[in-house]
């Protein structure tokens, strides 16, 4: 027999077999086949992976494109004017 896990309902992490856990409703008692399926990989399928990498490699990529960073183009921020300033200087105009 494999051994037992605890997995979480909510958030499906795995711990080890407890006795305490187990009693808790919000957690389940799995086998370790079902826990850890990445440990019981069938050895063709892990050939296939291995054959998936290969040709992962040897495929072609896109090729980069360079970014024009330059800055010429931006604007020079306007200067600074206090808001009292500004008030003042358009009291007399027309609305």
């Amino acid at each position: 027999m494999s051994k037992m896990y605890i997995r979480v309902k909510k958030d499906g992490f795995i711990y080890d077999y407890n006795e305490y856990l187990a009693r808790n409703p919000e957690c389940e008692v799995v086998p370790e086949e079902i826990a850890y399926p990445e440990r019981f990989i069938p050895p063709s399928a892990a050939v296939r992976v291995e054959d998936a990498k290969v040709a992962a490699k040897t495929s072609s990529r896109k090729k980069k494109v360079a970014l024009d960073l330059s800055t010429a183009d931006i604007p020079e921020p306007p200067p600074y004017t206090s808001p009292e300033l500004a008030a003042a200087a358009s009291r007399g105009l027309p609305a």
